[in-house]
């Protein structure tokens, strides 16, 4: 049986070899945006402050967060999006610039404040973990935390976020 949407196509003109070659196009072009290690960008309000941030919620993408820039600009960050109950380590291993940490629970509520957290040179690295399960990790450039006035125990606008399923893994 033929998929509905071929015989659709198919019957308004279009050739078989003309919806494969744009069927391989379109796998070709998933599959090097897949690679490219491009993230999701969304805009936070944070205190104020409207921030452009990667969102990573999948192992592979929270596992290298960071790691390789050379430079974070102001106004920007990456927010790592954690399964329900988790309480994250974070160690700044294979860094080159300094972060400030914001660990933020379901609700948007700061949790935990990591400020001016510096690159890890030399093993052992210090760990950096999460005191209580939360499901969200900001990483900013060093300063913003201070810059901004935040402080434990502040909501973020973050609902429609909170409003998201966690991830699984």
């Amino acid at each position: 049986m033929r998929p509905r949407l071929l015989v659709m196509l198919k019957g308004a003109g279009y050739s078989s070899a003309w919806l494969i070659r744009c069927l391989a196009l379109a796998i070709m072009a998933g599959s090097a945006a897949a690679q490219s290690g491009t993230t999701p960008v969304m805009e936070l309000d944070l205190a104020g402050s409207l921030f452009q941030v990667d969102y990573v919620a999948d192992p592979d993408s929270r596992r290298e967060g960071l790691m390789g820039r050379t430079a974070l600009a102001a106004g920007t960050g990456m927010l790592f999006d954690f399964p329900e109950g988790t309480r994250p380590a974070i160690w700044m291993r294979n860094m080159l610039i300094s972060l400030d940490l914001v660990y933020i629970d379901q609700s948007g509520k700061i949790a935990q404040i990591f400020r001016q957290v510096p690159p890890c040179r030399t093993l052992p690295c210090e760990i950096y973990r999460a005191a209580q399960p939360i499901r969200f990790v900001l990483e900013v450039p060093a300063g913003t935390a201070d810059t901004l006035s935040l402080a434990v125990g502040q909501v973020l606008a973050m609902d429609a976020l909170a409003r998201m399923p966690a991830p699984r893994e």
